[in-house]
C-alpha cells in the first residue's frame, strides 16, 4: 500500500517529463529485477531441494530409520 501512495505522490508532485520518466524508470527496474532474480531463485530452490533429498536419504532414512 505504501508503494501506491508513493507513486501517487510522484504523480501529483511532478509535472511533465520528470513524472513520466520516474514512473517508467520504476517500472523498468521492477521488470529487470524480475527477469534477473526469478531464474536465480529457481536454481537456488532446486539446489536446496536436492540437498534436502540427499540428506534425508543418506542420513535420516539409512541412519535413523533403517529398513529391515
Amino acid at each position: 500500500m505504501k508503494i501506491y501512495f508513493k507513486l501517487r505522490e510522484l504523480l501529483d508532485n511532478t509535472r511533465g517529463e520528470l513524472g513520466i520518466g520516474t514512473i517508467v524508470s520504476i517500472a523498468l527496474a521492477i521488470i529487470v529485477a524480475g527477469f534477473v532474480l526469478i531464474p536465480g531463485l529457481r536454481g537456488f530452490a532446486e539446489s536446496v531441494m536436492q540437498s534436502m533429498i540427499d540428506w534425508w536419504n543418506n542420513t535420516i532414512k539409512t541412519g535413523i530409520f533403517p529398513s529391515a
